[in-house]
């Protein structure tokens, strides 16, 4: 497995958001690499500056998938929604079926993330056609960058066989980068819900991320087959990998 910082800096520093990484650069089943600069993954976009944004664009930006709900929508609206300086499209990943619960001993962030795969399955089918239609770099967020962002990108990397224990690490690191807006977090928590149990929610422990893979290979044969399966072309499987490998 290789270092989250070593070969390539992957997290770039931005002044209105401090989880937006390129997935790029890491090593790719058959000897190849993650092509870098070409998918993105971020926290929340609310607060970017136009230097952020001058930023981005810079970097061959063409397209923001959000993955928030309406309502998070409304309350911190995404500074690329109105879709003159590139293409903005909402995809909100959470299925209102899901549950809607903060994790406990019984319910656990990796649950929520098997939940996305077995129960959001159309949202994700119309997510990764998007990605694949694109030519250009992509960006794809939700509030933290951590989970709805955390699956897509164990799904994109796994397609490129990255293997898992540096999807796993991959993920992790969202935890450090989320450092300096955890009291924000923590103040979007529900009345109803008590803070012991909704502390659990801001972090990634591995253990989420690699039960989610788990779950993946066991039920699915892995990102390619459940892709696959959910509706993706072979034309489109194919756009992916070219998005995703370094020619």
């Amino acid at each position: 497995m290789e270092s989250i910082t070593e070969a390539y800096e992957r997290r770039i520093l931005l002044e209105g958001a401090c989880n937006v990484r390129d997935i790029g650069s890491y090593p790719a089943a058959g000897g190849g690499a993650v092509a870098c600069g070409r998918l993105l993954r971020a926290d929340g976009l609310h607060r970017l500056s136009g230097r952020d944004r001058a930023e981005l664009l810079g970097r061959g930006l063409r397209l923001v998938i959000d993955l928030r709900t309406e309502r998070e929508l409304a309350a911190k609206p995404n500074v690329f929604a109105d879709g003159r300086e590139l293409a903005y499209r909402h995809v909100s990943l959470l299925n209102p079926a899901l549950p809607q619960t903060a994790p406990t001993d019984a319910y656990s962030l990796g649950d929520l993330y098997i939940a996305m795969l077995d129960g959001s399955a159309e949202r994700l089918r119309e997510i990764f056609g998007l990605i694949a239609a694109e030519p250009g770099a992509v960006l794809f967020h939700c509030a933290g960058g951590k989970d709805r962002t955390g699956v897509v990108a164990a799904l994109l990397l796994q397609l490129a066989g990255v293997d898992d224990a540096t999807i796993i690490a991959d993920y992790a690191e969202t935890e450090r980068n989320l450092a300096p807006m955890l009291e924000e977090l923590r103040a979007e928590r529900p009345q109803a819900v008590p803070a012991e149990a909704y502390e659990p929610f801001l972090g990634s422990p591995p253990i989420h991320m690699e039960r989610m893979l788990e779950h993946l290979h066991r039920r699915y044969g892995g990102a390619e087959a459940y892709l696959r399966g959910i509706g993706l072309s072979e034309e489109e499987l194919g756009a992916l990998r070219e998005k995703l490998l370094m020619a």
